[in-house]
């Protein structure tokens, strides 16, 4: 210890880094969601974490350091004046090829609000440009083999719909955990 500081030691006052992201979960569609997911189960084996999950549309996320009343006002800033708009559901896809694990989705129509939305979001905490690809994810890590056994069964699943946002969810956890996020504040969009 040549400085005087012990590198086994956790300092008191080290920030702590979250991730944090903004989704909107809706729940005009979250039965539905759940039925699909089922019927995938037999096939495909899905585990719990991915049957349990809340159905979204991830909008942004980023990492941060700062204090939650910092991020809360500044998330308030950034969405007071957004009106809600509607969402539309159109149709069922997938991500991934024969070599890789598939994720299974509901494609989002493109949306000017929807993108004026993540756009204000990444200029209010970061100013690196994301790409913004909205999906609705049914179904992570869908392997290979099995998709390749059993997807052409999957042809039959469709689904088209549409839901009105009217409000946004912040979520965070620590950074580096395999933990849950936990629900930060869910902001009313203007009607």
């Amino acid at each position: 210890m040549k400085d005087g500081k012990n590198k086994n030691q956790v300092s008191l006052f080290d920030a702590i880094t979250y991730e944090y992201i903004f989704v909107i979960s809706p729940k005009e569609v979250e039965a539905d969601v759940r039925i699909v997911r089922q019927k995938l189960h037999d096939p495909f084996g899905l585990s719990n974490q991915v049957l349990n999950s809340i159905p979204h549309i991830s909008l942004y996320h980023f990492y941060s350091a700062s204090d939650i009343d910092s991020i809360l006002k500044k998330s308030l800033q950034a969405l007071s004046g957004i009106k809600s708009f509607q969402v539309k559901l159109d149709g069922i896809k997938f991500f991934g090829n024969e070599q890789f694990d598939r994720t299974m989705y509901m494609e989002v129509e493109k949306c000017d609000a929807l993108h004026n939305l993540h756009s204000t979001l990444q200029t209010t905490f970061s100013k690196t440009e994301n790409k913004f690809d909205p999906h609705l994810t049914i179904a992570r890590e869908i392997y290979a083999g099995k998709y390749v056994q059993n997807g052409p069964g999957l042809s039959e699943l469709e689904y088209y719909g549409e839901f009105d946002c009217q409000q946004i969810t912040l979520l965070r956890k620590r950074l580096g955990e395999e933990a849950p996020y936990e629900r930060v504040r869910i902001i009313n969009l203007e009607g």
